[in-house]
C-alpha cells in the first residue's frame, strides 16, 4: 500500500458534518462513536496512528501505529487491554486492510499500555517480535517477588506500611509477562532490523522509562518509533528499579543519545510530536537535572531527611496538602521517581545515603 500524503508529519483532520462510521477525512477513518481514530501520519514510510483509551492514569490515551507497505504491516506497540478498547486495534487494522497473517508485532517496552492487545494480535495469526532487554524486564518485574522488593525499598525510603503496599501493587498490576500469559512470542537483538516491506527498522536501546525499552529507527527518513522514551505532552516517568542501580543517569543518556540521531518524524507512545525532537529531549534532560539540583539543595538545607519526606521538595505540581485522597497511580509516579533522583545523586557521588537502625535510608550531602 503506498501514500500519495507528503511525509511531512503532518495529518488531515476531521471534515465538518462528518458522523462516526462515515470516516473523518481522506486519510482518517473513526473507530467507534467516542471519537476515537485511525489517522495516517507520515505518507513515506505510510504510518498511521491508532488511538486507544486510557483510564487511569492523567494521560488520556495511548498510540500504537501501523506501518504498511505492500501486504506487509508492521504495528508498533499494541495499547493497552482495557474493556473500553473493546477490538479498536483489530478493527483498525481491519479498516486499513492488514492481513493479521503478514503483519509483524514489534512491543517498545513492557509496560501494559503498550503491550496489553498483544494476545489479541498474535492469537490473529501476527508475528509478536520483543527486544531481549524487554524480555528480560518481563521476567524481572512481572513477578510477585518484584512487588516485595517494591514494598521493602519503598518501605526503607519511609513511605508508611499500608501506602507502600498501595503504591507497588498500583504498578506491579501493569507489568505483563508474555511466558506466564502464554503468548507466542520471538526476540530480537539489539542492533537488528525489523522489516516491514521494503523498509528495515534498526532495533535501537533506550533504557530508563525501564532498564530493556528500545525504539525502531530509520534512518532513509530519519523517522522514529519511541514508545515512552520521550514525550512532548509531559516528562517521562523514570521510576526506581533497584538499588545500585541508576534509571535517571540511563534516562538522561538515552535523551542526549536521541537529540544526536537527528529525528525529524517521531511516533511516540502518547501525544503526538509538537515540536524539534532534539530541543524536546535536551529541554527534558535540564528539566531532570533541576529537580535534581532541588533535591540535592532540600538535603544540604536539612540533612537527613528520607526519601519519603523529600518528595515535596522536589518541585512537583501536586496537590500534595491532599495526598491522601489522590490517586495512587499518581502517587506512585510522584514517589518513584523521587527516589530515581535520589538513586541518582548517590550514584553521581553528589548525596550518600545511610541506613538507620529502624531500617529506614537518610540522605546525606557527600
Amino acid at each position: 500500500m503506498t501514500s500519495a500524503l507528503p511525509a511531512t508529519g503532518g495529518s488531515a483532520g476531521p471534515l465538518p458534518g462528518e458522523n462516526w462510521g462515515q470516516g473523518c477525512g481522506a486519510n482518517c477513518f473513526t473507530l467507534d462513536e467516542d471519537g476515537f481514530t485511525c489517522r495516517r501520519v507520515l505518507g513515506e514510510p505510510e504510518v498511521w496512528r491508532v488511538e486507544l483509551l486510557m483510564h487511569d492514569t492523567f494521560l488520556p490515551s495511548v498510540n500504537a501505529f501501523v506501518v504498511l507497505d505492500g501486504d506487509e504491516a508492521l504495528v508498533v506497540d499494541a495499547g493497552t487491554p482495557d474493556p473500553m478498547n473493546d477490538t479498536r486495534l483489530m478493527r483498525a487494522l481491519l479498516g486499513l486492510g492488514v492481513d493479521p497473517t503478514r503483519t509483524t508485532l514489534f512491543c517498545t517496552h513492557a509496560h501494559i499500555d503498550h503491550v496489553g492487545l498483544a494476545r489479541e494480535l498474535a492469537e490473529a495469526g501476527a508475528r509478536v517480535l520483543v527486544p531481549e532487554g524487554v524480555l528480560a524486564d518481563m521476567r524481572r518485574f512481572a513477578v510477585s517477588a518484584w512487588r516485595d522488593e517494591m514494598v521493602a525499598r519503598l518501605s526503607a525510603e519511609g513511605t508508611p506500611a499500608a501506602e507502600a503496599r498501595e503504591l507497588a501493587d498500583v504498578i506491579w498490576d501493569h507489568v505483563v509477562s508474555f511466558e506466564r500469559e502464554k503468548i507466542a512470542f520471538e526476540t530480537v537483538r539489539v542492533g537488528a532490523s525489523v522489516r516491514c516491506g521494503r523498509w528495515e527498522l534498526e532495533v535501537v536501546p533506550a533504557p530508563g522509562h525501564t532498564p530493556g525499552q528500545c525504539v525502531l529507527w530509520e534512518p532513509s527518513t530519519r523517522t522514529a518509533f519511541l514508545g515512552d522514551a520521550v514525550l512532548f505532552l509531559c516528562s517521562t516517568c523514570v521510576g526506581f528499579w533497584g538499588e545500585g542501580e541508576d534509571p535517571l543517569g540511563e534516562q538522561l543518556a538515552t535523551l542526549r543519545a536521541l537529540a544526536a540521531r537527528g529525528i525529524e518524524h517521531a511516533f511516540m507512545g502518547h501525544g503526538l510530536q509538537e515540536g524539534d525532537v532534539a530541543e524536546r529531549c535536551l529541554g527534558n534532560a535540564g528539566h531532570h537535572e533541576r529537580r535534581g539540583a532541588r533535591a540535592l539543595a532540600a538535603i544540604r538545607e536539612r540533612p537527613g531527611q528520607t526519601g519519603y519526606e523529600l518528595v515535596p521538595a522536589m518541585g512537583w505540581r501536586a496537590p500534595f496538602e491532599h495526598w491522601a485522597e489522590t490517586p495512587a497511580m499518581t502517587r506512585w509516579f510522584l514517589v518513584s521517581e523521587s527516589v530515581a533522583h535520589l538513586d541518582h545523586l548517590v550514584a553521581t557521588g553528589a548525596v550518600r545515603r545511610e541506613p538507620g537502625r529502624d531500617g529506614v535510608s537518610r540522605y546525606l550531602p557527600a
